[in-house]
């Protein structure tokens, strides 16, 4: 599993929903992208930042835009802002296949 911040430039649609950064865990880049379409849909703002594996260890809340805590990070899904709190993954989107 991978682990990424994700940056959006939402000037041209917000607020319609896409929070401007979101951290997401999943398979590769192309996977956390799927989950972000599935969780926050069409259209995709462009992308303006990719980190990749980011260090969580000094975390603070306030420290990224909507300064929210996090979701559970070694989970596949979306934990900034915090949308698996819950689970890893809404059901509908479990993969069949072992990880």
């Amino acid at each position: 599993m991978n682990r990424y911040w994700l940056h959006f430039d939402i000037s041209a649609i917000y607020p319609r929903g896409w929070p401007p950064v979101i951290g997401v865990t999943g398979q590769d880049l192309d996977d956390c992208l799927e989950l972000v379409r599935y969780w926050y849909g069409p259209p995709a703002p462009p992308m303006t930042k990719v980190v990749e594996n980011p260090d969580l260890t000094d975390f603070r809340p306030g420290t990224v835009p909507l300064g929210l805590s996090l979701g559970v990070s070694v989970w596949r899904g979306i934990w900034y802002p915090p949308e698996n709190i819950r689970g890893s993954e809404p059901p509908e989107r479990q993969r069949s296949h072992p990880h």
